[in-house]
């Protein structure tokens, strides 16, 4: 039994990994662009709920998430908007000391950082 020249064992294996980019990389791409977007939705929001307890005001924070969540159809974005609007719960909450919001909002925001 023969098994051929070197030079057609390396051109077999060139043609089996070119196949295997062409399957896959379009994969890689697509998740590579999603972790992107989550990540600079996540720093957008992390920015905004700050501002909005600076503020004391949400107005910003909740059109972000109105157009935000019409925009998004990933499962794991709506994960990070109801994240999202507890943070607008506690900010807006009038019960809770400025201590006890900037306390649930840095909690938010550690979440938010993993």
């Amino acid at each position: 039994m023969e098994i051929g020249p070197l030079s057609e064992w390396v051109t077999a294996c060139a043609e089996i990994a070119a196949v295997c980019v062409a399957l896959f990389l379009p994969y890689f791409d697509k998740m590579r662009a999603k972790r992107k977007k989550t990540r600079n939705m996540k720093i957008m929001l992390k920015t905004i709920i700050n501002n909005a307890l600076k503020d004391n005001n949400v107005t910003v924070l909740e059109s972000f998430l109105k157009i935000s969540y019409l925009a998004s159809d990933d499962e794991d974005d709506k994960q990070i908007f109801s994240i999202a609007e507890h943070a607008i719960e506690v900010i807006k909450d009038d019960e809770l000391s400025q201590e006890q919001k900037s306390t649930a909002i840095k909690q938010i925001i550690n979440y938010l950082n993993q």
